[in-house]
């Protein structure tokens, strides 16, 4: 964190904070970065020791000593890597190949690390579903209303509960990235607990390969990186073929027809069940989402 410590953690538990409100010198919810009492006072201590001369105005020609002036840095964005993002067949080495599985990742959502992540580049919304939300026990959670229809691969509509702003974190420092994302809440059942699509993909420019499963994005610190769990996404297309051939044989035999009969029609938003990371055990909220 360069010429800042490290803060410790936020007292207060994670049950009672205000997840709508994000603190990026913690990287945690319950408050927002402009109310930090704990930065404000390690930015104190920065001037009383000197480290911040260049941001602090002349005491003699302001009526108010250690002011902080960050209003000539307030619109510019911090500088992203402009290293070129590229994959290499070493990358690709330690995959099973071929292969046509799907990029299933790992993120902390509100600080909650969240397992069978499906990153979908073919979609224009981010998805986290109900079961999903109720496990991550978000207090006081505030959803705003949903201005477009939600449509499935059928063209079917499916209802959703709302627009829900969480923050994630992408990547490993000191390439990592935090942003915040809009999520769509939807009471549907599914193998993955959320989907990550075009909207956020398009803000951090991130760059997939499916080949590698890999998803690649500048930050201030390098090129970020997240990797594809090919044994959890092997898993779910599994899981959803023997689920898929269950509801079949159980329509035909309802039915008392032939084999021609096709399935029950479904909302195509996801495709089986997952399965959660070897030996990855926790009562925790942080570890709980396999």
């Amino acid at each position: 964190m360069g010429i800042f410590t490290i803060p410790p953690a936020i007292k207060t538990p994670v049950n009672r904070r205000d997840n709508t409100k994000y603190c990026r010198y913690h990287r945690d919810i319950g408050h927002i970065t402009e109310e930090c009492r704990v930065l404000k006072d390690e930015i104190e201590r920065l001037i009383q020791r000197g480290q911040l001369r260049n941001y602090v105005r002349n005491a003699r020609s302001e009526p108010f000593p250690h002011q902080i002036n960050l209003a000539e840095h307030k619109n510019k964005a911090p500088r992203l890597s402009n290293e070129p993002i590229i994959f290499t067949e070493e990358e690709a080495s330690g995959l099973w190949h071929p292969h046509k599985d799907a990029i299933v990742v790992a993120l902390r959502i509100a600080s909650r690390k969240v397992y069978k992540i499906l990153i979908d580049n073919g979609s224009s919304a981010d998805i986290l579903f109900r079961s999903t939300l109720n496990r991550m026990d978000l207090i006081g959670a505030k959803f705003d209303p949903i201005k477009s229809a939600l449509y499935g691969f059928t063209g079917d509509s499916i209802h959703s509960e709302g627009v829900l702003n969480l923050p994630i974190e992408l990547g490993t420092h000191p390439c990592q990235h935090i942003q915040s994302v809009e999520f769509v809440v939807v009471d549907f059942p599914s193998s993955y607990n959320a989907i990550i699509r075009r909207p956020t993909l398009n803000a951090i420019r991130a760059v997939t390969s499916t080949y590698h499963l890999l998803v690649k994005f500048p930050t201030v610190g390098g090129i970020g990186i997240l990797k594809g769990d090919q044994q959890a996404s092997r898993d779910i297309y599994e899981a959803a073929n023997r689920s898929s051939n269950a509801h079949r044989m159980s329509f035909i035999k309802t039915c008392k027809g032939s084999l021609e009969h096709p399935p029950p029609r479904t909302i195509a938003i996801d495709s089986g069940a997952g399965h959660p990371p070897p030996n990855k055990k926790s009562s925790s909220h942080e570890e709980f989402l396999q």
